[in-house]
C-alpha cells in the first residue's frame, strides 16, 4: 500500500503548561515535571469543534487535487477517545459528507487507543485489495482532548489537539507500506484508570521497553529488514525522557528518532504519527529505498508499528 499524501494540523492556540496550567486541570508542581523532566512545555489546544478541525485537515490534502473526490473510495477515521464529536452522531459521516465525497463509504475505529492509526492502515489495506485499481483511501486521525482524563496521562505525557489526513492507494507513488504489526498485552483493561501505585502499572512500566522492542522486531522481520537499515523514526510523543530511554535499550541513535515536535505539541495522541512523518516530510531529504519507521504505543497495553520504503 502506498501513501500518496500526507497532512497535518495543529491549532493556533497553544498553552504553556508552567502558566497555564489551571486550564489543562494539573497542579503547578505537575506543570513543572510535564515541562522540565519530560520536556513537554507546551500544548496546543483546539477552539473550535472537532468536525470543523478534521474537515480544515481534509480540504488542505485534497485542494491541489479535485480528482480525489471522486476516486476516494472509502474514508477511515481513527480516534483515541471512545466517544468523538457529539454524543450519538457520526463524525466520520459527517466528515464525508462535507468533504462531498460522493463514493466514499465512511468507517472508523477506536480500536487499540492511540495505536488505532495502525488498525485503519490495515483496514484501508483490505479494503483497496477488494477494490478497484484507481480506488483511494482517505485515512483521518485526531480529535479535541475535551476532558481532564484526555488531556492528562498521570506520569506520562500531557495531551495535544492536532489532527492528520492521508491518502493511500495500491498503485500511487509515494512511500510504500512494506509491514506493520499490533501487539496486544492482556491485564491493563482499566486503561487510563489504572492506577499508577498498582502492580499492574508497575508491570507495564518494567516491560515497557522490551514490548516497544517486540512489535518493531516483528515488522523488521516482516519486512526482512535490519534495525541498522532503519533512517528514521516517527515516534508517538509521549515525552523525550521515554524515548531517551528507549534509543538506549534499542542500541538506536537517538538523533534518527524525530523528537522536533514534541516540545511544541505534546502528545496527540493517535494523530501523532502523521504530524511527526508530515513534519519529516517538509524537513527531511529522503532517496530511493530509505526507511522509516512509525512506532506508538497506546493504555491498555498494545504496542505498534510500521515501516514505510520510499
Amino acid at each position: 500500500m502506498i501513501m500518496e499524501g500526507l497532512t497535518s494540523y495543529l491549532p493556533a492556540t497553544t498553552l504553556v503548561l508552567e502558566r497555564d496550567y489551571e486550564r489543562l486541570g494539573i497542579s503547578q508542581n505537575q506543570a513543572r515535571v510535564f515541562s522540565r523532566m519530560y520536556e513537554l512545555p507546551n500544548c496546543p489546544v483546539e477552539e473550535g469543534d472537532e468536525l470543523s478541525m478534521l474537515v480544515q485537515t481534509c480540504e488542505s490534502l485534497l485542494a491541489d487535487a479535485p480528482q480525489l473526490r471522486q476516486q476516494i473510495d472509502v474514508v477511515i477515521y481513527a480516534h483515541t477517545g471512545a466517544v468523538s464529536g457529539v454524543w450519538g452522531q457520526s463524525i466520520v459521516t459527517q466528515l464525508v459528507r462535507t468533504l462531498g465525497l460522493k463514493h466514499a463509504q465512511p468507517l472508523a475505529t477506536c480500536s487499540n487507543n492511540c495505536v488505532a492509526i495502525f488498525s485503519a492502515l490495515d483496514l484501508a489495506r483490505h479494503h483497496l485489495q477488494n477494490a478497484g485499481s484507481d480506488a483511494k483511501a482517505l485515512i483521518v486521525v485526531g480529535e479535541i482532548a475535551d476532558n481532564v482524563e484526555l488531556r492528562v496521562v498521570a506520569n506520562v505525557a500531557i495531551v495535544g489537539d492536532g489532527a492528520g489526513a492521508g491518502i493511500f492507494s495500491l498503485s500511487g507513488c509515494g512511500p510504500k507500506m512494506l509491514a506493520h504489526a499490533i501487539h496486544s498485552w492482556p491485564g491493563y483493561a482499566h486503561g487510563i484508570w489504572l492506577p499508577t501505585n498498582s502492580d499492574c502499572y508497575k508491570d507495564f512500566e518494567l516491560n515497557y521497553q522490551p514490548r516497544l522492542k517486540a512489535v518493531i522486531d516483528d515488522v523488521l522481520r516482516k519486512a526482512d529488514t535490519t534495525l541498522d537499515q532503519i533512517n528514521w523514526i516517527v515516534p508517538h510523543n509521549v515525552n523525550i525522557w521515554m524515548w531517551r530511554k528507549a534509543a538506549a535499550y534499542l542500541d538506536f541513535p537517538l538523533e534518527k528518532i524525530f523528537l522536533s515536535n514534541i516540545r511544541r505539541t505534546a502528545h496527540c495522541l493517535g494523530a501523532d504519527m502523521f504530524i511527526n512523518f508530515h513534519s519529516l516530510q517538509e524537513s527531511a531529504e529522503f532517496s530511493v529505498d530509505d526507511k522509516v519507521l512509525m512506532v506508538s504505543t497506546g493504555v491498555g497495553g498494545v504496542f505498534g508499528a510500521a515501516l514505510f520504503q520510499y
